[in-house]
């Protein structure tokens, strides 16, 4: 195999991973920056995105075949020239098969950042007990997305400032730890005296010097009394 088949092989079978892998680094608060992650994962979302394909074909021409009763000639195996190019070394390339595995990959890669942002593969394992970890974010991702947590209280070390507010955005836990809250009630950490209130404020975080609490909803203080 000359150098510039193989080449174009891999293009067609990463191509449509690396648009899945796109549509996950734009859900996902962990962005994969890795050029071999990225590589990897452009070939995995790529495989899962032919054989979904080949699934739904497959289940389209035995649909077919039954209205028609054409049972007799029903031949299993697969229908897709893609695994011909892939495993036989084949040159067939089906531009309609192509072209519906990048207009499939998008919304795959939409489900599959979806997937990884609610943490899915995550939680299974945590019901099975096979792992004790959420997810690969740390510990700030963690907090600031639970459904929890919602209204919190940031206190600055340094400026002696509690702000109290409801999140909005926050950035990505890889990055600078920057957050932006609205409805906010300023406070004196020390006495607890209001200071003011604001719309919103956008806190851009020193590392060590603020902490983050949630207070206690009015549900469960009745419940705790």
């Amino acid at each position: 195999m000359e150098i510039t088949e193989l080449v174009w092989k891999l293009f067609l079978i990463l191509m449509p991973g690396v648009i899945a892998t796109l549509m996950v680094n734009q859900l996902s608060s962990k962005k994969i920056t890795s050029v071999f992650f990225f590589i990897i994962y452009s070939a995995l979302f790529g495989i899962i995105t032919f054989i979904i394909m080949e699934i739904l074909y497959s289940i389209g021409i035995v649909i077919i075949t039954s209205i028609l009763g054409g049972w007799k000639n029903l031949q299993w195996g697969t229908n897709l020239n893609i695994w011909d190019n892939i495993y036989d070394n084949s040159n067939k390339y089906n531009r309609i098969e192509i072209f519906v595995s990048y207009v499939l990959s998008i919304p795959l890669g939409l489900l599959y950042g979806y997937i990884y942002l609610k943490k899915w593969p995550n939680k299974l394992f945590k019901y099975f007990k096979w792992t004790d970890r959420y997810g690969d974010d740390d510990v700030w991702s963690f907090y600031l997305n639970s459904p929890e947590t919602d209204w919190i209280y940031i206190r600055e070390r340094t400026t002696n400032l509690t702000y109290f507010g409801k999140i909005r955005a926050f950035s990505d836990s890889e990055v600078k730890r920057e957050i932006l809250l609205a409805d906010v009630e300023v406070y004196k950490t020390d006495n607890g005296e209001k200071l003011y209130n604001l719309k919103s404020i956008f806190l851009e975080l020193d590392e060590f010097n603020y902490s983050i609490e949630s207070p206690v909803s009015d549900i469960e203080s009745k419940n705790t009394n």
